[in-house]
């Protein structure tokens, strides 16, 4: 990979203690990218100072490590990065992702320059992986910009629209917007937020990226406790629905 003080893209990764994973990650994007890159900040979560020994030996003078103690949680360990980015563009990555081919940062940022709505390039495949883990999402109609070919990403999930902490070229402005994003519950909250704006993202045909660590998210404990709470609330609100159903069948049929 290419470091160049005159680029405006600089990487931000974040990760928690999965040296495996994310020494894998950076391999394939280092073999892989051909976009010169200003500056790569590595956010460690788990306090580990073992995160430095991850990095390519060449990228040692152009990396900054934040390592949490204690930890923050995701979106607090990206507004820690993001404040220290100066450039216009960021290639924001967790460390569970495997990279298979050339020139995905380019093609992304040839169609955010041509279209300001959109938030984000998605870089995953749509046949062999969202079709299978996020069928809930689908593609509009194909489009070819510049010899690239891409879709809008459409979703029937109002809580998943365009934006995603999944690999992929993103505006620090359209970060300032809305900072911190820590303010917000995670990325279902941003996600409804940018949809609200008409913010979407576009998907490459061409898929970059392969995810590597599916049933290994690291939570913290709020995150926990936000999680049992959802459920909570799930099994309340769906009783509550059959509560209504019955009521309503009553009514209807005169009991």
């Amino acid at each position: 990979m290419l470091f160049s003080e005159t680029s405006d893209i600089s990487v931000v990764i974040t990760s928690c203690g999965r040296f495996d994973l994310l020494k894998r990650t950076l391999e394939t994007f280092d073999r892989f990218n051909t976009a010169p890159i200003r500056k790569v900040f590595i956010t460690e979560d788990s306090g580990d100072s073992a995160v430095e020994a991850c990095i390519p030996e060449h990228w040692r003078a152009h990396t900054r490590f934040f390592i949490n103690n204690p930890r923050l949680g995701q979106l607090r360990s990206i507004d820690a990065a993001y404040a220290e980015v100066k450039t216009s563009w960021i290639f924001h990555c967790e460390d569970d992702w495997d990279f298979y081919r050339e020139g995905f940062i380019e093609e992304s940022q040839c169609l955010l320059e041509e279209d300001p709505q959109a938030l984000q390039v998605w870089l995953r495949s749509f046949n062999h992986d969202l079709k299978v883990h996020s069928p809930y999402v689908f593609l509009n109609e194909r489009k070819v910009s510049h010899g690239i070919p891409f879709y809008v990403l459409g979703s029937h999930k109002a809580d998943w629209q365009g934006f995603s902490l999944n690999p992929g070229l993103r505006r620090r402005a359209d970060y300032l917007i809305h900072a911190p994003y820590s303010a917000f519950s995670g990325e279902k909250d941003l996600s409804r937020l940018y949809a609200g704006e008409n913010r979407y993202a576009l998907i490459l045909e061409n898929d970059a990226v392969l995810h590597t660590g599916f049933g290994e998210h690291v939570v913290v404990p709020q995150e926990r406790k936000n999680k049992l709470r959802r459920k909570r609330l799930d099994r309340i609100k769906l009783v509550v629905a059959l509560i209504l159903g019955v009521a309503i069948g009553w009514v209807v049929n005169g009991i």
